[in-house]
């Protein structure tokens, strides 16, 4: 039996929050991002966004660094969340920590398919005290990307991958492939509930 109704009918609403998809932005901002490294973060950040929205994710952000500088919730909307990208600025040391509890009470509750995904340029922090956490995150049904700039801080970033995930963590080589590798990180949210196209 189909879920096509006309009119929509009253679980119209309920449907397309089982089938919807969610996405949870992630881009490190720390000092080490100054200049160019963060711009050009930004602007494969935005990319993301598109392609997320051609997929019907919505989307939320976290700019961290050793804390968050700036978190805008899932369902704040497009808009809200490219202005708050557009207005990164980069400062600090790398701490994942506070990130990973957005992603814990962001992620989790929600319905459809919902993925983290991650960015940094370095460590994230005392890894032995996230990567149970992470796992709980993956046994709940969140998946997780990350993309590191460079092998060393996708070697940190790995750990938060969920067990049994074939797709390894992609090295973003140097500055001039960070645009392409954030936005490609998109390209994994399709593989997922989210409905292409609005189709």
């Amino acid at each position: 039996m189909g879920l096509t109704q006309s009119p929509p009918g009253k679980h119209l609403e309920a449907v397309q929050a089982r089938f919807a998809g969610s996405a949870l932005l992630c881009i490190d901002v720390s000092g080490s991002m100054s200049g160019s490294p963060l711009n050009e973060a930004v602007a494969g950040g935005l990319q993301f966004l598109v392609t997320a929205r051609e997929n019907n994710y919505e989307c939320g952000l976290v700019l961290w660094h050793h804390d968050v500088e700036t978190h805008v919730p899932i369902g704040s909307g497009h808009r809200t969340v490219e202005k708050a990208l557009r207005a990164a600025r980069s400062i600090g040391g790398n701490d994942f920590s506070a990130t990973l509890t957005i992603a814990e009470n962001e992620l989790a509750p929600r319905q459809g398919d919902r993925v983290l995904c991650v960015f940094g340029d370095g460590d994230i922090g005392h890894a032995p005290a996230m990567v149970p956490r992470a796992r709980q995150l993956c046994a709940q049904g969140v998946r997780i990307v990350v993309s590191g700039l460079g092998p060393r801080a996708t070697e940190h970033l790995s750990v938060l991958l969920c067990p049994g995930d074939t797709t390894p963590g992609q090295v973003i080589a140097d500055v001039s492939g960070l645009r392409a590798g954030i936005a490609a990180m998109a390209d994994k949210l399709s593989g997922g509930l989210g409905l292409r196209n609005g189709s």
